[in-house]
C-alpha cells in the first residue's frame, strides 16, 4: 500500500527541514578545500613578504568597517607590514583543512586553521589560529580576514558576518612563547 498523504507531507517537511539545516553547514568539497588552502597560503605569504598590494587584494572588505573604512585599513596595513618586514622569521607554517562551509546570506564562509612558529629576535612564538575565508555563493575566489583580532574580541565575528549561524564553532586561536 500507498502511504497516507498526511505521512507523506510530514516526511517531506522533515526532509525540507533537514535540507535547510544542512545548507547552513555543509562539508567543503576536497577540490574547494585545496583551492581555499592555496589562496590562504598566498594571503599569509603576502603578509610575510610585506607585499601590501597582494595582501589587500586578498583581504575581505568586511574588515574595513573595524578601521573606519577602506583607506584607513589600507594605510594601517601598509604601515604594519612595513614595520614587520624582516623583523620576524617564520620557521614553520602548516595549514589544516577547513571542515565546514557556512552560508551567511550571499556569502559562504569557512575557517582555515593553521599553526605557525615564528622567531622575532630571541623570542619564538607558536600561533595556533585561523583565517576566515569568504566567497560569494557559487564563486571560486576567496577573500580572507586573519582571526588574530578575534582573540580578545570573539564577538567581532558576528559583527562582521551577522548572517553566520549561531552555533558556529571556530578553530583554536592562541599564541604562546616556545623554547
Amino acid at each position: 500500500g500507498d502511504l497516507p498523504l498526511r505521512i507523506k507531507m510530514k516526511a517531506l517537511s522533515c526532509i525540507l527541514a533537514l535540507a535547510t539545516w544542512v545548507a547552513n553547514a555543509a562539508v567543503l568539497p576536497d577540490k574547494d578545500a585545496q583551492v581555499v588552502v592555496a589562496q590562504a597560503t598566498a594571503y599569509r605569504d603576502a603578509a610575510a613578504k610585506g607585499d601590501a598590494d597582494k595582501f589587500l587584494q586578498l583581504t575581505h572588505p568586511a574588515v574595513f568597517t573595524l578601521f573606519g573604512g577602506k583607506e584607513p585599513f589600507e594605510a594601517a596595513t601598509r604601515l604594519a607590514l612595513k614595520s614587520l618586514a624582516g623583523s620576524n622569521v617564520i620557521e614553520k607554517a602548516t595549514f589544516g583543512v577547513p571542515a565546514e562551509l557556512h552560508v551567511a546570506g550571499q556569502e559562504e564562509i569557512c575557517f582555515v586553521p593553521f599553526v605557525q612558529v615564528a622567531r622575532a629576535g630571541d623570542i619564538r612564538i607558536r600561533v595556533e589560529s585561523f583565517f576566515i575565508a569568504v566567497r560569494s555563493v557559487g564563486k571560486a575566489d576567496w577573500k580572507f580576514i586573519d582571526a588574530a583580532g578575534l582573540r580578545k574580541q570573539p564577538e567581532v565575528l558576528r559583527q562582521l558576518f551577522p548572517g553566520l549561524p549561531e552555533k558556529v564553532v571556530t578553530p583554536p586561536n592562541k599564541v604562546e612563547i616556545v623554547k
